[in-house]
């Protein structure tokens, strides 16, 4: 989808870049910027997917790196760095 696309359908649903903001205690800027690609983050990307209701790899088909499976938490992602730091070691 592009940004145009976005932006429309998040408004069908009453939503917007500033409210979408707002709730992750992001900019507007970064929201407007992740949904035209001149930005990342796997955050936003994943905020928008969830208010359109559909998969990121729906919203976000030409962004590679958003269709795997991040580390959702902060527990979840101290234990894949602890796993990435032993795998590095044990490669040494």
């Amino acid at each position: 989808m592009d940004s145009q696309k976005i932006k429309m359908e998040l408004a069908q649903r009453g939503y917007d870049f500033s409210m979408l903001a707002k709730a992750l205690g992001k900019s507007p800027s970064l929201i407007s910027k992740v949904a035209a690609r001149k930005a990342r983050s796997y955050v936003v990307a994943q905020a928008l997917a969830k208010a359109l209701q559909r998969p990121v790899e729906e919203v976000f088909p030409d962004v590679e790196q958003y269709h795997g499976a991040a580390p959702r938490s902060e527990t979840e992602r101290k234990q894949k760095e602890r796993e990435l730091v032993a795998l590095l070691n044990d490669q040494q």
